[in-house]
């Protein structure tokens, strides 16, 4: 005899998130929105996470951070990437104020971890490093910083 399963509510589902990991408030919404769920009771429901402190946007953006800094992206597309998933720009700030992450050195070591070879003289090879610092998320101070470094200067 086969058990049906029972039907799921938006309560259970955004615990479910939750246990996995950190979620915006705006990721949960689209979350449960997908699977049907929306309206004034799931507003309510997430308010009350909220208050419990078990959602919580601030340390959501703050994983966050940490993780896509760690994996060698900058700020900007940290930014842009937080600010898509409903986190206000001040509160990016704040966040990197409190963390203090020293981008200089995340850009060099993804630099080095990708290439470890100054560009030189050859224009190509320079265009080339420096789209890929950028699409990383890095401004342009920075990535001149970074090839003005000796390779392994930094590590």
């Amino acid at each position: 005899m086969a058990f049906k399963k029972a039907p799921r509510d938006h309560k259970h589902i955004a615990m479910d998130l939750l246990a996995r990991r950190e979620h915006s408030r705006r990721e949960l919404i689209n979350k449960l929105k997908i699977r049907g769920f929306e309206g004034e009771e799931v507003e309510a429901y997430l308010d009350r996470l909220a208050e419990r402190g078990l959602q919580s946007d601030d340390k959501f953006a703050e994983s966050y951070v940490r993780m896509r800094s760690g994996a060698g992206y900058g700020k900007r597309r940290i930014s842009q990437e937080l600010q898509q998933k409903g986190i206000a720009e001040s509160k990016i700030s704040q966040i990197y104020e409190e963390l203090a992450l020293d981008w200089y050195q995340i850009a060099l070591e993804i630099w080095q971890k990708k290439y470890n070879q100054q560009p030189g003289k050859d224009l190509k090879l320079k265009a080339k490093q420096s789209r890929f610092l950028q699409y990383r998320g890095f401004d342009f101070d920075i990535i001149n910083w970074v090839f003005s470094q000796e390779p392994d200067e930094g590590l």
